[in-house]
């Protein structure tokens, strides 16, 4: 009878715990910021060259470039800086 008591005393505090923790989870996911705040910049486009997509995830926007001379080039751009953070050059294979 002993052990079935505090099996069940164990198991109480178990719940007890977990419900605790739950909330706890909980309270924190509501006060996480809820959006990345974007800074205010001014990205140079090239001249002739026009936006064919554009994707915004995990802090970064890029911008897919059909440049006038027909190549491509992927922009990266920092949210939260609004600079841009790298290049990259889109050329055909011959």
């Amino acid at each position: 009878m002993r052990a079935l008591k505090a099996l069940v005393i164990g198991m109480g505090a178990l719940i007890v715990v977990g419900i605790v923790v739950l909330v706890y989870a909980i309270v924190e996911k509501a006060s996480a910021p809820a959006a990345a705040s974007f800074a205010p910049a001014e990205i140079v486009i090239p001249t002739g060259a026009e936006v064919v997509e554009t994707t915004l995830g995990d802090g970064r926007i890029s911008l897919r470039l059909r440049l006038a001379n027909g190549s491509g080039r992927l922009v990266l751009i920092d949210t939260a800086t609004g600079r841009v953070t790298g290049t990259m050059e889109l050329k055909r294979h011959p």
